[in-house]
């Protein structure tokens, strides 16, 4: 529930990395792996732990998963940010570590945002937390592709441009949030 995983961030500087290409040709693994909390979304790849870091608390997806992938990237907890709860493998459920992005919450964000990404949910859910910082690694709303192997910006389903401007405009309001 949203209590009992506020109470795992209360206070903790989070690194929320996305999968934008362009984070490949940074340098920010050691500020990633230096965060309290590293959250990679959906299949959460590290291609390089230079540019990524190499540590991965929790997982955030609206995708289905294989089941090794907590053992393989050392993840405790897994959040299922996707609203159709048909698509939610048993195995996620069954996790200890198990978060349900709340149904009323996706709808309040899908207002302002139509079809929103699963970095742009948890960014949503974290802004509502006790965390100290949250720094926003791999996000250039679709100014590049995606390392989880996305088409351009012009074939996605997302809108750039919205998200973009909901980040910034949270950014503005809440110093927690700083993108990187």
């Amino acid at each position: 529930d949203e209590g009992q995983l506020f109470a795992l961030l209360d206070g903790k500087s989070v690194a929320l990395v996305g999968n934008a290409q362009s984070l490949s040709q940074k340098v920010q693994g050691p500020e990633i792996d230096a965060c309290d909390v590293v959250i990679r979304c959906n299949r959460a790849p590290i291609p390089n732990v230079a540019s990524h870091g190499a540590r991965t608390d929790f997982i955030a997806t609206s995708t289905e998963l294989e089941e090794s992938i907590m053992a393989e990237k050392g993840a405790s907890h897994i959040l299922w940010m996707s609203p159709p709860r048909y698509a939610l493998p048993g195995w996620i459920v069954r996790c200890r570590g198990f978060f349900l992005y709340p149904k009323r919450r996706h709808q309040v964000l899908s207002s302002e945002v139509a079809r929103p990404t699963t970095g742009l949910m948890v960014i949503d859910l974290l802004s509502a937390s006790p965390c100290r910082s949250v720094l926003l690694f791999g996000f250039d709303f679709f100014k590049t592709g995606s390392i989880s192997n996305m088409p351009t910006k012009t074939a996605i389903p997302h809108n750039g441009d919205a998200e973009e401007s909901f980040v910034r405009t949270l950014i503005a309001k809440d110093t927690r949030f700083i993108l990187k």
